[in-house]
C-alpha cells in the first residue's frame, strides 16, 4: 500500500489500539420480567385497573469477568443490564393515565476467548485495576495478578413486546407488573495492544467550522418540505421514503 487518496505513504507509527479478541451477538426475549417501584408508584400500581408501557430504556450496564477452569484463553462474562420503564397506570377505561416508573434488571453469561493477560497494566488515563485470579501453575503458595481483558457491550434500543398487570396471589391487594422485553445486543472482549500501521499525514478536518446568524424564519425556509410525512407509506412500499428523498435531491440538483 504505497498511497491512500492520492497522498504518498511516509512513515510506520506504532500505536495502542484495543484489539477485539472475540463478540458474539444475542437476541434475547425476556419474558415477563417483574418490575419494582418506589413506595408511591406501587401505591398507583395497585390502584390500576390496566396499564400500558410506553417507553424502555437500558440506564446502566455491569460486567463480572473470570477465567474459565481448564480453557486458558477463556473468560466467562456475566453482562447485568439494568431497565427503566415508563409506564402509564389507568384507573378506568377512560380515565386520564398516571405516569410512573419502574426498574429491573436481568443477568446473561456468554463464555468467550479473551487471550492472554500475563501482565499488570497501570495507566493515567484509565483507572488502575488489579484483577488477582487463581494461581495457573503447580505451586499453591503463589498469588498471580494479571490483566483482565475489557468487555463491552453495544445495546439497541430495548422493545416493549408485552406488558401485564397480575396480582399475587389473586386477593392480594399489591399487583405486579411483569413485561416481556426484546433484547439485541454485541458483547465483545478485547485487550490494549501496539500496532504497526502506515502513516500518511495528519488528520485535518476538511471543513469549516461556521457559525449560523440567519433568523429562525430564514433557518426554517431553508429547511426542504417533508413530502413524505404527509403521504405515509404502506406495506408494498418499504422504500418509498428512500425513492422519494432520492427523487427529491435530483430535482434539487436539477
Amino acid at each position: 500500500m504505497s498511497d491512500f487518496n492520492g497522498k504518498p505513504f511516509k512513515e510506520a507509527m506504532c500505536i495502542e489500539a484495543m484489539r477485539v479478541f472475540d463478540s458474539c451477538s444475542s437476541q434475547d426475549c425476556l419474558e415477563d420480567l417483574a418490575f419494582t417501584f418506589s413506595q408511591a408508584d406501587q401505591t398507583v400500581i395497585n390502584a390500576a385497573a390496566y396499564i400500558k408501557s410506553t417507553c424502555i430504556d437500558v440506564t446502566d450496564v455491569s460486567f463480572a469477568i473470570s477465567p474459565v477452569a481448564f480453557n486458558h484463553g477463556f473468560y466467562a462474562v456475566d453482562v447485568t443490564y439494568t431497565f427503566r420503564a415508563q409506564i402509564e397506570a389507568y384507573e378506568a377505561a377512560g380515565a386520564a393515565p398516571t405516569v410512573v416508573y419502574g426498574t429491573s434488571s436481568f443477568t446473561k453469561k456468554v463464555i468467550l476467548f479473551g487471550s492472554d493477560g500475563g501482565t499488570q497494566r497501570f495507566s493515567t488515563c484509565e483507572p488502575n485495576q488489579i484483577v488477582t485470579t487463581s494461581p495457573t501453575s503447580g505451586c499453591s503458595c503463589c498469588c498471580c495478578t494479571a490483566a483482565m481483558p475489557c468487555a463491552s457491550v453495544s445495546v439497541a434500543a430495548p422493545m416493549c413486546l408485552d406488558a401485564k398487570l397480575v396480582a399475587e396471589p389473586a386477593p392480594s391487594e399489591v399487583k405486579n407488573v411483569l413485561i416481556t422485553i426484546g433484547l439485541f445486543a454485541i458483547i465483545q472482549l478485547s485487550r490494549p495492544v501496539p500496532i504497526m500501521v502506515p502513516v500518511y499525514d495528519y488528520c485535518v478536518p476538511g471543513k469549516e467550522c461556521s457559525t449560523n446568524s440567519d433568523s429562525p424564519c430564514e433557518m426554517f425556509e431553508k429547511i426542504a418540505f417533508p413530502t413524505v410525512e404527509f403521504f405515509p407509506r404502506g406495506l408494498e412500499e418499504p422504500h418509498c421514503k428512500e425513492e422519494n428523498d432520492t427523487e427529491g435531491q435530483g430535482e434539487a440538483q436539477g
